[in-house]
């Protein structure tokens, strides 16, 4: 009985020895699986993470393009309303110069440096006397005898900023009288 148990038990142990070989190649390969799986999870969220930093960086660039732009629109904003005060000072100067005496120079000079002025800010006076009526760039108070849609006086002078209308010139135009 001695052998037979001793053939059993070594049966036993070599039984177990495979099992515990086969349980440890299964644990190998599980742990192996188990970091290919790892490996898998941490490449997606390094994708992921990639493309949430690519948006938000295109987000902030788009901000940043939006806020020039606003901040341009602003300025611009802000000068035209300045401008829009300044030009009846500029109105009255010329009115001033008409009326006196010739040889006064020091107006003619100060209106002059007062247009150079506006034309470094791109601004334009709107070329009025002469033409055809444009009703874009002109408003007419008052129709008189003469040629026909032809601006004929100009009772105010008009600009424009970056050329987009920034004061109407108030004009008469002629018409025709039968």
């Amino acid at each position: 009985m001695d052998k037979n148990n001793s053939s059993n038990d070594k049966k036993t142990t070599t039984t177990e020895t495979q099992k515990r070989n086969e349980t440890q190649k299964f644990s190998a390969s599980g742990k192996f699986s188990d970091s290919v799986v790892a490996i898998e999870e941490l490449k997606k969220k390094i994708e992921e993470f990639e493309n949430k930093y690519k948006r938000v960086l295109a987000d902030y660039q788009n901000l940043e393009k939006r806020v020039a732009v606003e901040r341009k629109d602003w300025i611009l904003r802000a000068n035209k309303d300045l401008l829009l005060h300044l030009l009846p000072v500029l109105d009255t100067l010329i009115l001033a110069e008409k009326h006196i005496k010739v040889g006064d120079e020091g107006l003619s000079l100060g209106i002059k440096q007062f247009q150079d002025l506006l034309k470094n800010e791109n601004v334009e006076r709107i070329e009025t006397l002469g033409k055809n009526f444009d009703p874009h760039l002109m408003e007419c108070i008052e129709s008189i005898e003469g040629e026909e849609g032809k601006v004929l006086e100009e009772i105010r002078v008009g600009y424009k900023l970056n050329d987009t209308v920034l004061r109407a010139a108030l004009v008469k135009v002629g018409k025709k009288i039968d």
